[in-house]
């Protein structure tokens, strides 16, 4: 698709929005593609029908029989003790919460750094600066309140659209592309890097072969391995659109073990999401089949539901899951799976209603799913933050009216949601309503916001 068939289609979108709400092009083309919290919204919106009449239907998926999901992943990825899940500050304590300023970074202003929080320290790895994509990092230790510069890794590991995840010990980031090297060597083909704050240093570890020419979309910590997930979702470039590839990686041995599932018939994953609970992973597989003529276009999708057990067995466990909506930065919090608010999944091939779905908990057995109310935030879907005992929702970038007598909806705006009542409340914004660099990081007893131009933002008791 042209640039120009996108902006066409993306103020067809914009003209059919109320009144009270401000034309989202700007936001969506603002967005970073390692914001999990939007990717598949984005490409729903981002892409046109190529004809006059769109058909979406979303049938639901059989669920196959136990065991036929794929080849067994080896046994021992969940270790044997779990540890608990830490807790936090009550939803009253946090309701008094203030904004403080800390040290600036010293990577300056960027644009969609990876964050992470190690237990003592937030890491910021990359980001861009006019377009440029930087390979820096920068370790902040809010005890000193101080930060040091992280030494920069070796080989090829890339920040721009990168996953990552911690392991308790170390951060693993990978974005899966080769790098451009002038003649065929080692170094070229992708790779992951484990950065160990204890030490200072990196560790690089080669991408399985299945790997190679996908897009890691997703990836968790079981508490022994980390799981990577990856895909092809265009289906006009390469060779194998919708192709998958799962695998698990030791960080103990170094060892890679692809435990790929099958996924069923005619159903190529295009946008990946997955979260590890007590001795089970969960990967949801967005999948759409476009079907073209002269005059029409339909687009069937859905979403395959995989459940990977400590027993080494993938099931799919589809029939137990909706089919309609995105699936969203989904967090375990201990004892259920915290999905973010998200907008409607009908594939790449069509425009989207303009909907919002509200977040949720699901039982990680059962996946049941209760939902959790929009709140005074509900329009601007916004990003959810587990704190242990309750919700902090940050709304990252929309800019909406007047919402059921709470008025307008501005980018930084927060609310607090406490499971305990059922209720929720308004918090304070940032100062000055700053734009963030990424999605803010709960640390423990502290929210933490990057803003754009590289100052740092506490909002604590």
């Amino acid at each position: 698709m042209t640039d120009d068939q996108r902006v066409r289609a993306l103020l067809s979108r914009a003209a059919e929005l109320p009144d009270g709400a401000e034309p989202p092009v700007g936001r969506l083309l603002g967005q970073g593609r390692r914001k999990r919290k939007l990717r598949a919204a984005l490409s729903v919106l981002a892409v046109t029908a190529v004809a006059a009449a769109v058909a979406v239907a979303v049938p639901l998926i059989p669920a196959l029989r136990p065991g036929r999901a794929g080849p067994p992943a080896p046994s021992g990825l969940f270790p044997a003790h779990p540890r608990p899940s830490a807790a936090g500050p009550a939803a009253t304590q946090i309701s008094r919460f203030r904004w403080s300023a800390l040290p600036a970074s010293p990577l300056g202003p960027l644009s969609q750094p990876i964050l992470a929080w190690t237990g003592t320290k937030l890491l910021e790895l990359g980001g861009t600066s006019r377009g440029v994509w930087e390979f820096h990092g920068a370790a902040f230790n809010p005890a000193a309140r101080r930060w040091h510069l992280i030494p920069a890794v070796r080989g090829n590991v890339q920040f721009q659209n990168a996953v990552s995840v911690w392991t308790g010990r170390q951060l693993f980031v990978t974005n899966g592309q080769f790098a451009r090297c002038p003649a065929p060597s080692v170094s070229c083909l992708p790779h992951a890097g484990l950065y160990d704050p204890a030490a200072d240093r990196w560790s690089l570890t080669q991408l399985p072969q299945q790997m190679w020419g996908l897009e890691p979309m997703a990836a968790a910590w079981t508490g022994r391995d980390v799981i990577l997930a990856a895909a092809q979702p265009n289906p006009g470039r390469l060779q194998h659109p919708g192709r998958l590839a799962v695998a698990a990686y030791d960080p103990a041995t170094g060892h890679w073990q692809v435990i790929t599932p099958r996924l069923p018939a005619r159903h190529p994953a295009r946008y990946l999401s997955m979260v590890a609970t007590t001795g089970r992973v969960i990967l949801w597989s967005l999948w759409d089949q476009v079907n073209t003529s002269n005059h029409a276009a339909s687009d069937h999708a859905g979403v395959d539901v995989l459940a990977l057990g400590s027993d080494g067995t993938w099931r799919d466990v589809t029939s137990h899951w909706p089919q309609e909506q995105n699936v969203t930065s989904p967090v375990f919090t201990g004892t259920a799976i915290l999905v973010s608010p998200g907008q409607i999944w009908c594939g790449q091939a069509c425009i989207s209603p303009p909907s919002s779905f509200p977040g949720y908990f699901a039982d990680p057995v059962t996946l049941h799913r209760t939902t959790i109310p929009a709140g005074p935030l509900g329009q601007a879907d916004p990003a959810f933050a587990w704190t242990g005992r309750a919700i902090i929702a940050i709304d990252l970038d929309a800019s909406i009216g007047g919402h059921d007598g709470q008025g307008p909806i501005r980018p930084d705006d927060m609310a607090l949601w406490d499971p305990a009542t059922g209720h929720w409340q308004r918090l304070p914004a940032p100062p000055g309503y700053p734009k963030l660099a990424a999605p803010p990081i709960w640390a423990g007893k502290q929210l933490l916001e990057l803003t754009g131009n590289g100052n740092l933002l506490s909002f604590h008791r």
